[in-house]
């Protein structure tokens, strides 16, 4: 593919958004992997949860959120196909690495170097979407098939990973899912150019944006941005805090095994997450095109029907009705993630969306990734003497609750900017 300063075509345009979609697809598989490999490796390295909940949440979340700001304020800055293909590069470098590990500090350190390259990725491959597909409904269709790498990931990390850990081990089935990252890297640099050097009015790419700082405040000072900035958080706290421990729950009180886990959980979050996915686009597109107070409510509607569908989950005794409620949870937990991210593009200036998305994401992985699993591994083993065997499916149940708070902002955020978008050109 050339990179000659031509205007993309639409089937270029479609192929940037397929290896964009890839490169997502890629820097989450190893959350899925660690999620569904978590018993083998508890027992391999004789864990506690706790050491999990440490493993899953600070060791990965502290660093990943931290380095994700000055990674998008690079992203803003500079050549966003570069800042992607280093990125990418290096988490599949630090998850083949896996393979060396033989006990808990090697294996936090292998999290810690996955969560630097896992950091670059996500803020320049969201923002380049937003470039090449500028228009709203094509934008919300565009961003909807960009967060199907959620649960694409979820179907070969669960899948294929489980089918390889049954086999290889989990050491080995960490270094196979990483090797494709280095080719798919060489892909990037070399296919994928950056919108930025086709436009004549930006004079140095290096040139100085918005200071994060003014990002920040532009998040909190605009109203519905600062909803919708709240509504994202606490979603994917929610997310991030207890989704480290599903293989483990379905393990320890329905007694799955890794390579029934594999498929259930990879048949469940593929299927439930696309499902999601592309209701939450179509509708929204197709009903609420116009309507963004009516598309947000739609979204707060699914989002608060999280908890009841958390609660049937965690407290269901029989495995057919546990498995039932969390492919219904992760349905309505990924209805919300394209127009959510659509509209969060929309409500903020072009040079900032990378470091809008990191900043966002900070806030979520600090709170969500890095303190969430580790307080439900916490909170299981101070459970233990009152609830013996049961402490985890309490230690889970608290989190659910939060989804009704994060519908309160979807809501108020659909309303607020409803206002404000009625009185500026679209961007």
């Amino acid at each position: 593919m050339s990179r000659a300063h031509a205007e993309p075509t639409g089937g270029y345009k479609r192929y940037v958004l397929c290896i964009l979609t890839l490169v997502y697809t890629l820097n989450y598989l190893d959350r899925g992997l660690i999620t569904l490999l978590l018993p083998q490796i508890q027992t391999d390295l004789k864990l506690s949860d706790t050491q999990l909940g440490f493993l899953t949440g600070i060791a990965f979340g502290l660093f990943y959120a931290t380095l994700g700001v000055p990674m998008a304020r690079w992203s803003d800055r500079g050549d966003r196909s570069t800042v992607t293909s280093l990125a990418i590069g290096l988490w599949g470098l630090t998850v083949m690495g896996c393979v060396l590990v033989m006990n808990f500090w090697q294996f936090v350190v292998a999290r810690v170097a996955a969560a630097v390259g896992e950091a670059g990725c996500m803020p320049p491959t969201y923002s380049l979407v937003g470039d090449y597909f500028p228009q709203p409904g094509e934008r919300t269709r565009a961003m909807s098939f960009y967060m199907l790498a959620n649960p694409l990931s979820v179907l070969l990390s669960f899948v294929l990973g489980g089918w390889l850990a049954s086999r290889l081990g989990w050491r080995v089935t960490f270094f196979l899912m990483g090797l494709p990252a280095l080719f798919v890297a060489v892909l990037v640099k070399w296919t994928v150019r950056d919108p930025r050097a086709l436009r004549a009015h930006v004079a140095v790419i290096g040139t100085p944006r918005q200071p994060w700082h003014g990002v920040l405040a532009g998040l909190w000072l605009d109203r519905p941005t600062r909803h919708l900035t709240a509504a994202l958080i606490v979603l994917l706290t929610i997310g991030a805090g207890l989704g480290p421990w599903y293989a483990t729950f379905l393990t320890r009180y329905h007694g799955l095994g890794t390579e029934q886990l594999g498929y259930w959980l990879g048949f469940i979050f593929s299927v439930g997450g696309i499902a999601g996915i592309a209701l939450g686009g179509d509708l929204s597109t197709r009903w609420f095109a116009q309507n963004l107070a009516g598309q947000m409510t739609m979204i707060a509607i699914a989002v608060a029907c999280l908890t009841p569908a958390f609660t049937l989950f965690l407290t269901a005794h029989d495995t057919r009705i546990a498995l039932g409620a969390l492919a219904v949870l992760w349905t309505l937990f990924n209805f919300a993630l394209g127009p959510t991210f659509a509209l969060l593009q929309r409500l903020v200036s072009a040079d900032a969306r990378a470091t809008s998305l990191a900043l966002i994401m900070m806030l979520a992985n600090l709170i969500g990734m890095g303190i969430g699993p580790q307080l439900v591994g916490l909170f299981s083993d101070l459970f233990r003497p009152a609830f013996g065997s049961e402490s985890l499916r309490y230690a889970m149940l608290t989190p659910a609750a939060a989804a009704i708070w994060s519908a309160y902002h979807f809501w108020r955020a659909g309303k607020y900017a409803s206002l404000r978008l009625e009185t500026v050109a679209i961007r």
